[in-house]
């Protein structure tokens, strides 16, 4: 996984604050869940405990049929979201996350190091 298939993130405010988000539905797409959108952000959002207008919030777009609801959510609800896929796309999700944790402990690895010589 790199960064060039990877959702798009937008900036966005939740309760007056400055966020990264993304859209549920493209994120849904990426995971490759064979469950339909609705059910599946609904299912997640209950399972989960995401609280509206804290991890997301709802859009409602008139489209030439009925009103179709667009969640924007978090990037920290994207992330747990993608990690609890419970298909390949999802275990690629967490082995990124894991090289991404595993890069960020040996960058501070020497700082550590450096930090323990200086008081001896």
């Amino acid at each position: 996984m790199t960064n060039s298939n990877l959702i798009p993130v937008f900036n966005g405010l939740i309760q007056n604050q400055p966020v990264q988000l993304c859209n549920a539905r493209e994120l849904h797409a990426f995971v490759e869940s064979k469950q339909e959108y609705a059910t599946w952000i609904k299912n997640r959002i209950n399972e989960y405990g995401f609280i509206q207008d804290e991890d997301y919030f709802v859009i409602t777009e008139r489209t030439n049929g009925r009103p179709r609801k667009e969640y924007h959510i978090t990037l920290d609800m994207g992330k747990e979201l993608g990690m609890v896929e419970r298909n390949e796309r999802g275990r690629q999700i967490r082995q990124y996350f894991i090289r991404c944790e595993r890069t960020l402990k040996a960058l501070q690895q020497p700082q550590q190091l450096e930090l323990s010589e200086t008081k001896g």
